[in-house]
């Protein structure tokens, strides 16, 4: 009787020794009250964590890239010419954020690459494109840089808004169709 005894007192302590293992050291037990009569309570902890998100998007949604363009009529020097888009006119911007309170969101555009037509004719470069922004977006012209900051915002938020660009049309360039892509970061440090 005494060793089945010893037994079940050694089991006892190896399942609550596991039960310890597995709860990082502490006993694995949830919180609870037994009460006879009136009330018995117990409490659970909830806890959320908002990792850092950055959503962007320019143009319309769907996973295709738009392309906006334009077709010059009039010579060099006459006037900006509008440009369209082949998804939504003016282009939507949507910039979303969750950051740390006080954190600084940008949004860039690399504009470095020029349009090109090929067959060594001239490129165009990008600061020959301006837009106007609606919004929470500004107005502009492209820089011909990498990382040419055009909006800066401060603290999580949904930011939305338009471009409606336009080329400048003050250079001869040889006829073609000229294409280049500029491409847009939203970045928080």
């Amino acid at each position: 009787m005494k060793q089945l005894k010893a037994k079940k007192f050694f089991m006892g302590v190896a399942i609550l020794a596991l039960l310890v293992g597995l709860g990082g050291g502490q006993a694995v037990w949830a919180e609870s009250n037994l009460a006879v009569g009136g009330s018995a309570t117990a409490r659970l902890d909830f806890q959320i964590t908002i990792p850092t998100i950055l959503y962007l998007q320019v143009g319309t949604v769907g996973g295709v890239i738009d392309v906006v363009s334009c077709t010059l009529a009039n010579i060099p020097g006459t006037g900006p010419v509008a440009m369209t888009s082949s998804g939504a006119n003016p282009v939507p911007v949507r910039a979303a954020a969750l950051v740390p309170a006080g954190q600084t969101v940008r949004l860039l555009a690399d504009s470095s690459t020029p349009l090109n037509f090929g067959g060594g004719l001239t490129p165009i470069n990008f600061d020959q494109i301006s837009w106007v922004g609606t919004g929470a977006f500004a107005s502009g012209t492209f820089n011909n840089n990498a990382a040419q900051v055009l909006n800066t915002f401060t603290g999580s938020g949904d930011r939305n808004g338009t471009y409606a660009f336009s080329y400048a049309n003050l250079n001869y360039y040889d006829s073609g169709i000229y294409t280049g892509r500029v491409t847009y970061t939203l970045s928080s440090p």
